[in-house]
């Protein structure tokens, strides 16, 4: 890993990324490296079962199992490191935070409440469920997060999960709290680790939250754009292919004109193992610092285009993103744009550089799928993952 690490960086470090010397290496690297690890699924991963659990002094009642309460409880991990930056977005059926599971051993129908918080960074998940006798039910929570504390997590950091189960007949309460990490807001997930099934969770489809067209900011590099078309105006698809390009080539030239340098930091594994993170600014910030690496630059380029009532999609390769968008609105036609060049070529260099690495990574993942994927924002959208500002 560490050998496609220093090619990756090469590579994306390079003037003309498509261009570079050392990209035949990386994609036969690519080629050659492992999926991503499946991580070994065990009772480590169980936060609480009844069965084994010794009970809190400060529980109420019996422990619960199939010779007390007639209650056997699991409680797994599920998310390990909360991802604040758009843990607001996920869905508890696809990713909860803990899944809980509860068989009734008694001769009737046991009311159960289940509540799960994380102590000061979020409210109370409450969820009460109805057993009946021999059959058992399996809830996954995710608490709603408060964004007012999520928003002072600069860097990772320890949180206090807490789970309370009470037997609603048998008047039984008990309550454990466990550790999980809060990655930085600045952290954007392509991949994390169930704990509970040992799979790699997608969060890919997440990056669409960074697209935000609605920012002022975006707006105003909208309104300069326009002054450098022919008429003064933004048409979105009401030209053809090449009006199209036109516009696109007045946004990249309106983000030369602020001035954005480029950082190079490729995507690369984060501090905690089998974590694949990025850290990334939203668009209002490279604007404002005037700097952006090649996913600030690809979704500072994607919220103008759709701003504009174009199509822009997230290109992500082992390593790197970049630009696409729809040349016209109902075709399956894509173009291309490198984004790491905005502060050093033309436009025309920039496509020129993202339809070389496009089809040179496309053609890698006839063999390899996954080394080339492409999210159209617009069916980002329709999946739920909206504008994160």
């Amino acid at each position: 890993m560490d050998t496609i690490q220093s090619l990756r960086a090469a590579v994306f470090g390079h003037p003309d990324p498509a261009d570079s010397p050392h990209l035949d290496a990386l994609l036969a690297a690519e080629a050659s490296a492992p999926v991503l690890a499946k991580h070994s699924s065990s009772s480590t991963n169980i936060l609480w079962q009844s069965t084994t659990a010794p009970v809190e002094p400060s529980s109420r009642g019996p422990a619960m199992g199939s010779h007390t309460t007639g209650l056997t409880v699991t409680a797994r991990l599920r998310m390990a490191h909360v991802p604040t930056s758009i843990v607001q977005l996920l869905d508890a059926t696809k990713h909860p935070l803990i899944s809980v599971r509860i068989h009734n051993g008694r001769h009737h129908t046991a009311r159960v409440r289940v509540t799960s918080f994380v102590d000061g960074y979020s409210a109370r998940s409450v969820d009460t469920v109805e057993i009946p006798p021999g059959k058992h039910d399996e809830l996954h929570l995710l608490p709603a997060f408060f964004p007012e504390r999520l928003a002072t997590v600069t860097e990772v950091c320890r949180a206090a999960l807490r789970i309370q189960i009470d037997d609603l007949d048998g008047k039984t309460e008990q309550e454990r709290t466990f550790p999980i990490w809060l990655l930085a807001r600045t952290s954007a997930l392509l991949h994390v680790p169930d704990p509970s099934t040992g799979m790699p969770s997608d969060l890919m489809s997440y990056l669409g939250a960074w697209v935000t067209p609605n920012a002022p900011a975006i707006f105003e590099v909208l309104r300069s754009s326009a002054d450098s078309l022919p008429d003064g105006s933004i048409a979105s698809y009401q030209v053809d292919v090449d009006g199209v390009a036109a516009q696109v080539k007045a946004f990249y030239g309106a983000l030369q004109s602020v001035g954005i340098t480029y950082v190079n930091s490729v995507l690369c594994f984060g501090p905690i193992p089998g974590v694949l993170a990025q850290r990334i600014r939203l668009p209002s910030e490279s604007l404002a610092h005037r700097s952006a690496n090649c996913i600030d630059g690809t979704v500072l380029l994607a919220s103008i285009l759709e701003a504009a009532s174009l199509r822009p999609a997230i290109v992500v390769v082992p390593g790197h993103a970049f630009l696409a968008w729809a040349t016209t609105e109902d075709s399956s036609d894509w173009d291309y744009l490198e984004t790491t060049v905005l502060s050093s070529k033309p436009f025309d260099s920039a496509v020129e550089q993202g339809r070389k690495l496009a089809q040179k990574y496309q053609q890698l993942a006839d063999n390899h799928p996954g080394v080339f994927v492409r999210l159209p924002v617009h069916e980002l959208r329709a999946q739920g993952v909206w504008p994160m500002e």
